[in-house]
């Protein structure tokens, strides 16, 4: 993963100087939409506890994206992305459980919105790579249901709201004349908070994220 992040950044730097306008894709007023699977981390707090605090923590997710770029040249688009994440878990007693014990299962949810612009360089006709900045607003919240006995009634986590900048490294490969596959890499370093019955907390994550999928080009 290393080595592929360094060849990629490479290449962007490299293609910054010696990028061949031959090669180009893509043309000012052409549009892209890309269809995503998504990995993140959701930044969360549990239910309040005995002693009135919240308690923050992370934990992964997949999820499904959209992205749409509008090309204001032939190197850079400004670009929108929007989707949803999730994750399950579900534990079930074993024979040292107690009589009443049920299945405990745990489930998160969210979804994001970012806004950014990308600089593209153009390898050749068929391979393309892009790196650039954007900020996101992030929502998300989990559920705890069942467990060890007494069983009481399911709990649903307050949401957190995440503000953050970013940055991602991607790559796109041309299979048609509209069609291409992409992949990218990003971080993220942001501010969250989240409230419960007069109870907040408040803090400065950062985290790792990707996506991969299909683009179709429009406009050519």
């Amino acid at each position: 993963m290393r080595k592929l992040v360094v060849g990629i950044v490479s290449a962007v730097l490299f293609l910054g100087v010696a990028g061949s306008a031959d090669a180009a894709l893509f043309q000012k007023g052409q549009t892209l939409l890309a269809l995503n699977l998504t990995e993140g981390v959701a930044d969360l707090v549990g239910p309040i506890g005995g002693g009135g605090y919240l308690a923050a923590y992370d934990h992964s997710e997949i999820g499904l994206a959209a992205q749409y770029w509008h090309f204001v040249s032939s190197d850079y688009a400004l670009n929108i992305t929007a989707g949803i994440g999730f994750f399950s878990e579900t534990d079930q007693p074993g024979v040292p459980a107690n009589p009443g014990d049920t299945d405990f299962k745990y489930s998160q949810s969210s979804w994001l919105l970012q806004v950014g612009a990308d600089r593209f360089g153009h390898l050749s006709e068929r391979f393309h790579v892009y790196a650039g900045p954007g900020l996101q607003i992030w929502n998300g919240n989990a559920k705890f249901e069942g467990g060890p006995a007494p069983v009481g009634p399911e709990v649903e986590t307050e949401s957190t709201t995440r503000i953050a900048i970013t940055g991602r490294i991607g790559v796109m490969m041309k299979l048609n004349e509209n069609v291409q596959l992409m992949g990218q890499l990003g971080h993220y370093i942001g501010h969250a908070s989240a409230k419960d019955q007069g109870a907040e907390a408040t803090w400065w994550p950062s985290g790792n994220d990707g996506a991969c999928g299909i683009v179709f080009t429009f406009g050519r």
